[in-house]
């Protein structure tokens, strides 16, 4: 049976923040923007349908329901702390540091990292999310950046990875449903829009043959998780990046309107900063290089 359970990333947003009671204490911690911790909060009121934090002008309070979920998941986290204990100490592993944003996270490389970690499993790696670009460091606190070239310095080392594409997507039940195999019945379908990414869906069209009508209309997200989550729930039809929906493919939450994804023209790359590569940087790079070619 596949659990539908939200990203680990926005019940750690919520459980930092809930026990401070403060963002930006959680945010100091998680080594994350308040920001970045305000929008996996929102996220996850979003996916559960209900607020967790009374939002006022001398902070936020948890309501009802988020001290309920709060008790609920320290008992989780403590559990899992005892159940999966280190197999190590950190002075005995080797650590990694690599900087994304949070959905390249989510989406692409976390998906991943098991098979990483079977392979190399003294690699302690360390995922640091924000929504802008997190510059690599001269002193080495980051030893990968994940991401496009753009601004990249000159003694930036980069390696390609992949081009994101544009595909519409949607539930196998609403698809079905709506007869949407056809285009031309999404003349009156729902659009879904991330608010990210505006343009998309005309995009889409002006570069596929798609019937008439206004590509602007529709529901719009305020981020990709959150419009991948509500076509997950068959609210509409969902214009994506392929970033945000790998896994919900991967996993048959959605499904592809199309045999052939649109490219974005945005490029992914693996950044190092040259002359700088400990030993785990050498395994990862090369690990995540072999798995991109049989991909």
């Amino acid at each position: 049976m596949v659990r539908k359970l939200p990203p680990f990333s926005a019940v750690k947003a919520f459980e930092a923040a809930a026990r401070y009671g403060s963002f930006s204490r959680a945010a100091h911690e998680l080594d994350v923007t308040p920001t970045a911790v305000s929008q996996h909060v929102k996220g996850l009121e979003h996916w559960l349908g209900e607020s967790l934090f009374l939002r006022r002008a001398n902070g936020v309070k948890l309501t009802e329901k988020g001290a309920d979920l709060l008790g609920r998941l320290s008992r989780i986290l403590d559990d899992m702390a005892i159940l999966l204990p280190p197999e190590r100490t950190q002075s005995d592993a080797i650590s990694l540091t690599i900087a994304m944003a949070p959905a390249l996270a989510d989406g692409w490389l976390l998906l991943r990292l098991s098979d990483f970690y079977a392979k190399n499993p003294g690699i302690v790696i360390d995922v640091k999310t924000a929504e802008k670009s997190i510059p690599l460091s001269k002193n080495g606190d980051v030893d990968f950046v994940i991401g496009t070239k753009e601004a990249m310095a000159r003694d930036v080392l980069s390696d390609f990875l992949f081009e994101d594409t544009l595909q519409p997507v949607c539930t196998l039940q609403y698809r079905d449903l709506l007869g949407l195999q056809d285009p031309h019945n999404w003349k009156s379908v729902t659009l879904l829009h991330d608010a990210l990414c505006e343009g998309d869906w005309s995009n889409w069209a002006a570069q596929n043959a798609s019937p008439e009508r206004d590509w602007t209309s529709g529901l719009r997200y305020p981020n990709q998780w959150l419009a991948v989550e509500a076509a997950k729930q068959a609210r509409g039809l969902l214009i994506a990046r392929s970033l945000s929906i790998a896994q919900a493919l991967q996993e048959g939450f959605l499904v592809s309107l199309t045999k052939t994804p649109m490219p974005t023209g945005r490029s992914y790359y693996l950044m190092r900063r040259r002359g700088h590569a400990n030993p785990a940087a050498v395994q990862f790079r090369a690990w995540l290089l072999t798995n991109m070619r049989i991909a």
